[in-house]
């Protein structure tokens, strides 16, 4: 097993970097504080007193007195929690680095604010994975040419290593730019920074954009009553989308939904016809497949849009995604799947998939290849699914 130690320091920055992963450093840092803050922000469930019995606290404990010890550990956290403050200003330095000159924009770029970069913290048994919030407004070192020639040689003289110094507040839940996915995303905004070299000397002092201003990496407010998929909202009446689909797409179909305890009724073009499937023929690059279910008043309370691409980078599906729909409430990664979500939770039952994420809006990229096609060297073909959910009509029914 290779242990850090052996590894030098800027080749380990630079395997970590490569990762997404900003190595934290130094002490000071109340990671504790921060956790707890998250989870009394976001009201993520913690189970305090499991924290408790695997404390160092109740380790160290006899069998006679670990159930008193885990009582006064559970005491501290629950204390610690409720008083945990949300205003409160953390300071973290981690191990950064930064580009090389981009001569088309003018400016370098500091590598945690970059999009999919963040900060793993480990605390109460759990992995956490922080992210800043404001990174877009954070994240560049605007300079004119002569003048980032001699930054450049500075940069290069330091291996282009710096310790990035940052003060934060902790204000949410997951990454809005949709580049850091799964449980746990600790949303932070930066309210100060500043980059170091070896000997603490300051090499740059970046302007801070507050994430608000920022409008999560350029994207707009999401408005769910507003929202659209490939130009089709829902709280329509379904003759008008029928007329609509059958001067695009053809004549759509109707039939009985799956879930008729949500669902009258469901119309759709092309339905299964964006899917490869082992037994029929393979989809097409091109091919565009709309199923919207009605309720009983025959009003669309769900769309779903599919087309088929020939393969791109999911980098493009998130930044052309977050343009348009603005801050990301959530995001998966699959694997074979990248999905992002926007606007409220719904049940489960009503997305595209049970599985997490569960907005109103969720878009899903997604290998589109069956098992007797996998292999071989050709690039997958790509399934884009928009699927959007009446998030009003759906708050006001219970099942």
């Amino acid at each position: 097993m290779i242990q850090t130690r052996q590894i030098a320091p800027h080749v380990l920055i630079a395997i970590l970097a490569l990762l997404g992963l900003v190595w934290a450093q130094g002490t000071g840092f109340d990671e504790e504080s921060v956790i707890l803050t998250y989870h009394k922000i976001t009201s993520e469930p913690l189970d305090l007193r499991v924290v408790a019995e695997r404390s160092e606290a109740a380790r160290r404990a006899s069998n006679f007195d670990r159930p008193d010890a885990v009582k006064g550990e559970t005491a501290r956290l629950e204390g610690l929690l409720s008083t945990a403050d949300p205003n409160r200003e953390f300071v973290i330095t981690v191990s950064d680095s930064i580009s090389q000159y981009d001569h088309d924009r003018g400016e370098f770029s500091i590598s945690l604010f970059m999009p999919g970069y963040h900060v793993p913290m480990q605390s109460f048994g759990q992995q956490y994975q922080l992210v800043f919030a404001n990174a877009d407004g954070v994240r560049a070192i605007p300079m004119p040419k002569e003048e980032a020639r001699v930054f450049d040689a500075r940069l290069n003289q330091l291996g282009r290593q710096v310790s990035n110094e940052i003060h934060f507040r902790v204000i949410g839940k997951g990454d809005p730019a949709g580049g850091v996915v799964g449980a746990r995303v600790v949303r932070a905004e930066v309210t100060s920074a500043r980059l170091l070299d070896r000997a603490g000397n300051a090499v740059f002092t970046p302007n801070v954009t507050p994430f608000q201003s920022a409008k999560a990496a350029g994207g707009p407010a999401f408005d769910v009553t507003q929202a659209d998929v490939a130009g089709f909202r829902v709280g329509v009446k379904a003759k008008d989308l029928e007329g609509t689909l059958a001067r695009l797409f053809g004549p759509p179909q109707r039939s009985k939904p799956n879930r008729t305890d949500w669902f009258a009724s469901k119309l759709a073009v092309n339905e299964t016809g964006c899917m490869s499937m082992f037994g029929q023929d393979r989809s097409k690059v091109g091919a565009v497949c709309v199923t919207a279910l009605l309720d009983a008043d025959d009003i669309v309370r769900s769309i779903r849009v599919e087309r088929v691409f020939p393969w791109f980078d999911s980098e493009v599906f998130r930044k052309s995604l977050v343009q348009k729909y603005g801050a990301v409430a959530s995001a998966v990664n699959r694997g074979s799947a990248f999905v992002l979500g926007w606007g409220p939770d719904l049940d489960p039952r009503l997305g595209y998939s049970q599985s997490a994420p569960h907005n109103a809006l969720t878009a899903h990229y997604v290998t589109n290849t069956d098992f007797a096609s996998r292999g071989g060297n050709a690039l997958p073909q790509m399934r884009i699914v928009l699927n959007l959910v009446d998030a009003h009509w759906a708050s006001g029914r219970k099942q």
